[in-house]
């Protein structure tokens, strides 16, 4: 995960919760600019939507869109509040379908974090996270992606 996150158990959780939210801060102001790190790209949208499977609570969809000048940051916090060390990170997703030049890709995740840190055996949040990812080349970039393309049919 993007993240480095302290995995010792801690007897305050409260004092968990705020290094997690510390942990979080941190590594989104670390995070680089999408223009730099993708130059190529113009725009990333992020749908994601929650299933839990326990039915302990209900999760509202979301959508992030990334634009050039947004952090190019795309891990999700686990909507659970009470949730310790968890998340979902689709850092290497992203990079991996823009190392393949492709516009769109689908999975599932599911949360590792503890709802209960005091009894780790049965207590993993296993949150499942539905997600589709979409990106938007430069038009320079999409009109190479499409030269490129159609060279490879005509083979």
């Amino acid at each position: 995960m993007i993240l480095s996150q302290a995995k010792e158990a801690s007897r305050h959780p409260r004092d968990s919760f705020k290094l997690q939210e510390e942990a979080w801060r941190r590594a989104y102001a670390d995070a680089t600019i999408m223009q730099e790190r993708f130059p190529g790209v113009e725009q990333i949208v992020l749908d994601i939507a929650f299933t839990d499977l326990g039915r302990i609570g209900t999760y509202s969809p979301q959508m992030h869109s990334f634009s050039a000048s947004a952090k190019a940051f795309f891990a999700v916090a686990c909507p659970r509040t009470l949730c310790l060390h968890g998340g979902f990170d689709l850092d290497s997703t992203v990079a991996a379908m823009l190392s393949a030049k492709t516009t769109a890709s689908t999975g599932t995740f599911e949360c590792r974090g503890w709802v209960d840190p005091t009894c780790p055996d049965h207590a993993r949040c296993r949150l499942q996270m539905y997600f589709r990812v979409q990106v938007r080349y430069k038009p320079a970039e999409a009109n190479a992606l499409s030269r490129r393309s159609s060279r490879a049919s005509k083979l």
